[in-house]
C-alpha cells in the first residue's frame, strides 16, 4: 500500500489495513495510559482509528531506533507531541491507518493524508479549490483520475501537516495553491506571508482504493 518513494530515504513509516465494518480496539488498549486518555470518551470506532494510528507511529519509531515507550500526547489543533528530534505525521480514514516518521537532522517536517479514492460531493469542491486549481482537476479527471478532487483535499490535508509543526498557525484551503503532477508529485504555493518557506513538495498516489499524499520539508 504504502511506498517508500512518496517519502525522504530518511523516514520510516508502517501502515495497517483494518476492518471497515467492525472496529478492533486492541491497538487502542495497547497504548499507554495517556495516549488512551486522550480519546477516553469517543466512541468505539474512534478509538480504533485513533489506537492503530499511534500503533504505526510506534512502529515507525522503533524502526529508528526510538522505540522508548514514551506516549505520544497532543499538542495544538491536535497535532502530534513527537519525540524533540523527531518529526512525523498520521492519519486514518476508513480500513486505513498509517504513519510516517523521520530524524530533523533529516527533514524538518512531514504531511501524511489518505483518503478513500471517491470524487468529493459536488458542493464541497468549491470550498476546497482555488480557481487556478480548477483547469489541473479537469486535466487529472481526462486522464483517468475521477477522484481528482479528493487528491487536492489530501493533498492540502498533507501540506497543512506540514504547515502547521513550522509555524503553529491556520492554513486555510485558499491560502496554499497546489501543482498536482501526472507523474505523482505536486507543489504546494504558500500564499500567506511570513512563511518559513515558499513552498512544500509532495508525492502522491492512488492504490486499492485510496488517494495518500506526503509532504516533507527537508
Amino acid at each position: 500500500m504504502l511506498d517508500a518513494s512518496l517519502f525522504p530515504d530518511a523516514a520510516r513509516f508502517c501502515y495497517v489495513i483494518t476492518d471497515k465494518q467492525h472496529p478492533d480496539l486492541q491497538n487502542y488498549h495497547g497504548l499507554h495510559p495517556l495516549e488512551q486518555a486522550l480519546v477516553s470518551h469517543s466512541v468505539d470506532i474512534r478509538k480504533a482509528e485513533f489506537g492503530d494510528a499511534r500503533w504505526c507511529a510506534h512502529q515507525a519509531l522503533s524502526d529508528l531506533g526510538e522505540w522508548n515507550h514514551e506516549p505520544i500526547l497532543r499538542g495544538e489543533r491536535g497535532m502530534p507531541l513527537w519525540p524533540r528530534d523527531i518529526t512525523g505525521s498520521m492519519t486514518h480514514t476508513e480500513g486505513f491507518r498509517a504513519a510516517v516518521v523521520a530524524p530533523k537532522t533529516h527533514v524538518r517536517s512531514m504531511g501524511l493524508d489518505a483518503e478513500p479514492a471517491q470524487p468529493l460531493p459536488r458542493e464541497v469542491i468549491s470550498s476546497i479549490a482555488r480557481p487556478g486549481e480548477m483547469p489541473q482537476l479537469e486535466r487529472l479527471q481526462d486522464e483517468g483520475i475521477e477522484c481528482a478532487d479528493r487528491l487536492l483535499f489530501c493533498a492540502k490535508e498533507a501540506t497543512y501537516k506540514a504547515w502547521f509543526p513550522m509555524t503553529h498557525r491556520w492554513l486555510g484551503f485558499e491560502e496554499a495553491e497546489i501543482d498536482i503532477r501526472s507523474d505523482g508529485s505536486f507543489v504546494s504555493y504558500l500564499l500567506v506571508r511570513p512563511t518559513p518557506v515558499p513552498f512544500i513538495s509532495g508525492r502522491w498516489m492512488l492504490d486499492d482504493g485510496y488517494v495518500i499524499a506526503a509532504t516533507a520539508v527537508t
